[in-house]
């Protein structure tokens, strides 16, 4: 309908040399003008009857892999290690999302508090009381080592005998398949906004890393940045 209503001016379109280029397609008497892949690539277009179309800001992409240090086992707060590293790219984003991508099977992310370290060391227990490296049966006695921070048994019971672990991924050791599980619990990705430069969360939330393994090496973060 475009195409039978509107004619272009002699001498073609007019297009004021700005940043941030929109695609706009025009119809005349049914054929799209002869343009590169149809499309005109412009800011603003004065059209004969001074009608003008508002210039739209192209969207900003940046991506950066953050690699974290070695970190014992347990819930680490990286907000800061993060912030320290897509701090320039993150500022030049009024509005958009930041994803966060972890490269690895035996560690998570999160986002819980930022404030009481406590709740990250409550964490760390009740991850390993869910998911132990030995199995538990009903009538074996448990008892907690706050030295190593580890669910121990107490095998004299019969039914313990020659049943120390369920698991049958125990290559690197009785933490390896309970590393997997856990790092399925939580996930290894978020999605956070992104308001003025920032990222938009809430006052005691922060992003966690959750090392599952004990013999814990660096871990990667893949942080891609998106908006206007």
């Amino acid at each position: 309908m475009l195409g039978d209503m509107w004619q272009p001016p002699i001498g073609g379109l007019s297009a004021k040399p700005l940043s941030g280029p929109i695609a706009i397609n025009f119809w005349h008497n049914s054929s799209p003008c002869r343009t590169i892949k149809n499309q005109l690539f412009v800011n603003s277009i004065s059209m004969a009857s001074g009608a003008t179309v508002e210039t739209a800001t192209a969207p900003k992409w940046a991506q950066k892999t953050v690699t974290i240090p070695a970190q014992r086992r347990g819930c680490h707060l990286i907000t800061s290690k993060i912030l320290k590293e897509i701090g320039q790219d993150l500022s030049e984003i009024k509005c958009g999302l930041a994803h966060f991508f972890l490269h690895h099977t035996s560690a998570s992310l999160t986002i819980n508090e930022n404030y009481d370290s406590d709740v990250r060391d409550d964490t760390e227990a009740f991850l390993n009381r869910v998911v132990p490296e030995v199995h538990f049966f009903p009538s074996v006695r448990t008892l907690y080592s706050d030295t190593v921070n580890i669910w121990h048994l107490d095998c004299s019971n019969s039914l313990f005998q020659g049943r120390s672990a369920p698991w049958k991924h125990t290559l690197e050791g009785p933490d390896d398949m309970p590393a997997h599980i856990k790092s399925s619990m939580f996930g290894c990705s978020l999605t956070i906004p992104i308001t003025n430069g920032k990222l938009n969360m809430g006052t005691w939330q922060g992003i966690w890393l959750c090392e599952h393994r004990d013999a814990a090496t660096p871990r990667k973060v893949v942080v891609t940045l998106n908006g206007i």
